[in-house]
């Protein structure tokens, strides 16, 4: 599906909202900028409330990008569970990058009692990382750091990781994060296979009263003068019969 080409519908009664339908993937120019300020504001809020450390762990030197990303999961989980046996429960936030060669490797941050580099080495190769592990205190440019490792495929494809690998990991009690609802609720929604500007136009061609657009971006209250004078006039097009309150 390409980003932004369909609508999500809101209808309250005769009112209704206009919204694009996002890829959400993080090589789209639109949702991976988006994705990226919405994971450095969730790695600023976890580490405001308390002091953190870094660490970075890699792959072995001899495994190839698909085999360590596959692997990768069982050993962040057996390597995490080892970490909290030896020293509690920590709070992390980790984000995943592809190196050079392909291979994946992590860089976490985390509140909690201070990791002994050697123990933090020797364990991450018991658990199938390689052995070169850092660890520091975390500094002012940490954000900046992890933004140019999340926006790293934006400008290079090829350091994108495989398809469905998570690259983002947190803990539960990293930080408190609710996601920002709609300032009008709409009871019920509708999917439509047209932008939002034409989506809008059909909806208040049927007569409902467009409260809210969000088109390219931009949050902007709905004004049937913005299309051009052929869609106005086009009194045949229908892109979506139910929109239509009285349509059946």
């Amino acid at each position: 599906m390409k980003c932004g080409a369909m609508s999500l519908v809101g209808i309250e009664g005769a009112r209704c909202g206009v919204y694009p339908m996002r890829c959400g993937k993080w090589s789209c120019p639109v949702c991976g900028p988006r994705k990226v300020r919405k994971t450095l504001a969730r790695t600023r809020a976890g580490m405001s409330l308390g002091t953190c450390r870094f660490f970075t762990l890699t792959s072995p030197g001899t495994e190839d990008g698909d085999t360590s990303y596959a692997n990768f999961p069982e050993r962040w989980k057996r390597f995490r569970m080892r970490i909290e046996r030896r020293f509690g429960r920590i709070e992390y936030l980790a984000v995943v990058e592809r190196q050079k060669r392909g291979a994946a490797h992590v860089h976490v941050v985390y509140r909690g009692p201070y990791i002994p580099q050697q123990w933090l080495s020797r364990v991450a190769a018991e658990c199938g990382f390689g052995r070169i592990a850092d660890i520091r205190r975390s500094n002012p440019q940490l954000l900046r750091y992890l933004a140019k490792y999340l926006t790293k495929e934006l400008s290079d494809p090829t350091a994108a990781p495989p398809r469905y690998f998570r690259r983002v990991r947190w803990s539960r009690g990293w930080c408190v994060w609710e996601k920002r609802g709609r300032t009008v609720p709409y009871g019920d929604w509708w999917i439509l296979d047209a932008p939002p500007a034409v989506a809008a136009m059909a909806a208040a061609r049927r007569g409902f009263k467009v409260e809210e657009v969000v088109a390219d971006g931009l949050r902007v209250r709905f004004n049937p003068h913005w299309a051009v004078r052929w869609m106005r006039d086009l009194a045949g097009y229908r892109p979506l019969s139910p929109l239509a309150p009285d349509a059946a």
